[in-house]
This record gives structure tokens, sequence and C-alpha cells, in this order.
């Protein structure tokens, strides 16, 4: 991003109060908003050294430790955070370092 700013994720565009769904059976390792940038954020952990994140939720319908999968509703998508418009931040991170999403999601048909 333009300024020095560095996103590691996609920032996708979505409606106030879209569902938020975990990409792959995994534990919560964290859901708050204490991590202002991002306001409402979960993390998944999904064993092996993966972890998905979501960002700028509204709503966080999940709690640290809780088990969840594949699908599952974990939350609302909002503009908390630093954001001026509704969206969902994600990222994946191998090992804690940022992978590009865009390799394992799947393709759009």
């Amino acid at each position: 991003k333009g300024g020095g700013k560095v996103n590691d994720g996609l920032n996708i565009g979505v409606p106030k109060g879209t569902p938020i769904r975990a990409s792959a059976d995994g534990v919560i390792a964290y859901s708050g908003d204490e991590i202002g940038v991002f306001g409402g954020l979960i993390l998944i952990n999904h064993g092996s050294g993966w972890v998905t994140a979501y960002g700028h939720a509204d709503t966080l319908n999940v709690t640290r430790g809780q088990k969840v999968k594949v699908g599952q509703v974990i939350g609302l998508a909002g503009d908390s955070g630093y954001v001026q418009e509704p969206q969902l931040h994600f990222e994946i991170r191998k090992n804690r370092k940022p992978v590009n999403p865009k390799i394992h999601l799947p393709k759009r048909s």
C-alpha cells in the first residue's frame, strides 16, 4: 500500500453484517478488539503453524479456545478498526509469516 503501509492479506469489500466464516477447522486463538488497526479481530489456529486472521468485524461470535469447523460463522463484518467502509481483512500465516492468501483460496469461476 502507499505511504509505507503494509498489508499482509486481502481487504474484501462486503456489506456490513455479512457473515464471516472460518476458512478451515481450528481453535480460536484470539477474539477481541484490543488491536486498534483491525478493530474486531479473530485468529484461528489450524495446527502445524497455520493461522488465519479475520479483521474489521463488528460482531465476534466466538471465544478463545473454542473449536470451529470450516464454514462456521465466527462473526459479522463491519467497519471497526482503521477503515472507512465495511470490509473483511483476511490473512493466512505459516509459522507467523504472511503467506499470499490467493495461492490457498479456491479459484473464482
